[in-house]
């Protein structure tokens, strides 16, 4: 036990809460959270800050999380940041979750989904694939509020859907007989990339989306087509829930399921990669480790002046701000796109220099399935955008939603009905979700606008380089062809020429090899006549060649008589500009 321990931690009289409890502004806590956040079997933490000081732990039980929940925060502590991984295996910590902040009983479903489990050795059996087509599945009925409502679809004729998570989902209905794919979020996760929903209830917000990171392919990975049509990264479903007593709550899919934290060298790199934009935002809330450089600290606890009106906003920007960060992973999300040496540009610019050089139908196909990517990618961008536009939405009060909800706002014309409605309560905010801080909203309003420029705008550039490369490859297609036409009509000229050029000296040698009467020829007379029938037929070729213009020396031909014409022509011009010339100076 920390011997600094606030007395709000003690009063709780929970040992496994007296243990996991350090205070998170020591340096050597500081060291030993971070290792354990970079953990893959760390399973939640709990971070209690304010401006003065910080306290958290790690891998806390379900009866700890409902101690903490039903015992008032002292001021000194005004935010509170909870994170969850591997949520399938804490049930009944998100249950404690759900009783204390009223979550509905569809969003505590679709937080305890079970993971979708895969099996490499499936992917050479062609009787699970082609089980596999016969399987349907419904997409779940989605009342809450979404930004997405896909029509029912089957898992082996959707696109984004790829071989693994198609044989991992029959395995797992084998593996479990009360496997109910209905009220599985994993599953629509899986199917739909850019499938969000948001939920509000009268003490939270909470957000669900899917985030891509730049992992790479894991080794063994299968190459199959319809995994061509997704971008390149591990693909994660979060939540993100903002509740009115100044929670944030993130939970975070599990990675790599039933591997019970025993991953790989290149498993753990891409954890890494998955949790670097939460270990950021984790480290931002210590102040154990100061950054020499402003630019990389978040103004969670740190701040440059201490003004009244600042001082005075703290406790209430701190959550909002909190939950903004947490959403806008920037680096991770935008950096498929949002920069110039981003992979879609450069296999683009790849693609143009291999069709200069060669183009044949093969890089249509490459084209089609980079313009499937970019497709996947500028709609989850825009279900981002959805996500952020509904979080800044305000609602409006009635009349009839006031009383349908038994609140009554405050100040209202409708104050009189409080007498004639007993049942009646005052509510100074919105009926549903907690209200953002400005300081928060104004950073939502520019990350949609930085989304729409940085991201849309450049995905939409290469969707239209992507079509214009498309019509240049059929257009260098057709040069060549043309070329070839060209070439093969050239040989054939010269192969109707040399014919000719013979078809005189066959008519000589035919002459001098009759037996004429009283007539005989000499060999000198034979090469005479041979010789002069053939210069007279080069001569007579090389004339029509030229009237022509079926000259075999350029690639362009033109007839004698347009070079002729034009050559006169400049002539014209030569002399109509000297006689100018001579006027002026005249």
């Amino acid at each position: 036990m920390d011997p600094q321990l606030p007395d709000y931690y003690r009063l709780l009289r929970s040992a496994d809460l007296n243990e996991a409890i350090r205070n998170f502004d020591v340096p050597a806590n500081m060291d030993a959270f971070m290792r354990a956040a970079a953990n893959p079997k760390s399973r939640n933490f709990l971070i209690d800050f304010s401006d003065d000081e910080a306290w958290g732990g790690f891998d806390l039980q379900a009866d700890s999380f409902a101690k903490l929940l039903k015992s008032p925060r002292p001021p000194s502590l005004n935010t509170r940041w909870i994170n969850i991984w591997i949520p399938h295996e804490q049930r009944d910590v998100l249950t404690e979750f759900a009783k204390h902040w009223d979550f509905s009983p569809r969003l505590l479903g679709f937080m305890c989904s079970s993971p979708l489990k895969y099996s490499r050795s499936a992917y050479t059996s062609k009787s699970n694939i082609s089980s596999t087509s016969s399987s349907r599945r419904r997409a779940p009925d989605r009342s809450d509020h979404e930004s997405h409502k896909p029509s029912p679809t089957s898992s082996s004729l959707d696109p984004s859907l790829d071989l693994e998570e198609r044989i991992g989902l029959d395995e797992l209905k084998l593996a479990d007989p009360n496997y109910n794919d209905t009220l599985n979020q994993y599953v629509l996760a899986n199917e739909i990339w850019h499938y969000s929903t948001v939920d509000s209830g009268r003490r939270y917000l909470c957000l669900g989306f899917n985030t891509l990171h730049c992992t790479g392919p894991l080794p063994g990975t299968p190459s199959d087509p319809v995994h061509q049509n997704l971008p390149s990264g591990k693909r994660v479903w979060s939540w993100l829930a903002l509740c009115e007593d100044k929670t944030v709550i993130t939970i975070q899919e599990d990675p790599f399921p039933y591997r019970n934290g025993t991953l790989s060298l290149r498993e753990q790199q891409h954890l890494s990669i998955i949790r670097r934009n939460l270990s950021t935002v984790f480290a931002q809330c210590s102040k154990a480790r100061v950054s020499e450089s402003n630019s990389q600290q978040l103004p969670i606890r740190a701040r440059v002046g201490s003004s009244e009106e600042e001082t005075a906003h703290r406790p209430t920007d701190v959550p909002g701000l909190l939950f903004y960060y947490l959403f806008d992973d920037w680096y991770t999300t935008y950096s498929l796109i949002a920069r110039r040496e981003h992979q879609y540009a450069a296999l683009l610019n790849n693609l143009r220099v291999e069709m200069l050089t060669r183009a044949d139908l093969g890089h249509v196909d490459r084209l089609h399935h980079i313009g499937r990517q970019l497709g996947v990618l500028k709609r989850l961008y825009e279900g981002y955008n959805l996500l952020i536009e509904q979080v800044l939405e305000k609602q409006e009060q009635s009349l009839a939603s006031l009383k349908n909800s038994h609140l009554l706002a405050a100040g209202s014309g409708v104050a009189s009905m409080s007498s004639s409605h007993p049942g009646l309560v005052d509510a100074g905010r919105d009926l549903l979700g907690v209200a953002l801080s400005s300081a928060a909203r104004m950073r939502f309003e520019r990350l949609k606008h930085r989304i729409k420029l940085y991201a849309v705008a450049e995905i939409e550039e290469c969707l239209e380089q992507k079509d214009s490369m498309v019509m240049m490859n059929f257009n260098l297609i057709a040069i060549k062809e043309s070329y070839s036409v060209e070439r093969l009509s050239r040989i054939t000229i010269l192969l109707a020429k040399v014919t000719i050029l013979f078809m005189p000296i066959s008519v000589v040698c035919a002459y001098f090899s009759c037996q004429f009467t009283d007539q005989s020829f000499q060999v000198k007379a034979f090469w005479e006549w041979f010789a002069g029938v053939f210069a007279a037929s080069i001569v007579a070729l090389s004339i029509f060649s030229m009237t022509t213009g079926t000259n075999e020396s350029s690639l362009l031909y033109k007839p004698l008589s347009r070079k002729a014409w034009e050559l006169g022509v400049r002539l014209m011009r030569r002399r109509g500009r000297g006689g100018q010339s001579g006027e002026d100076e005249g």
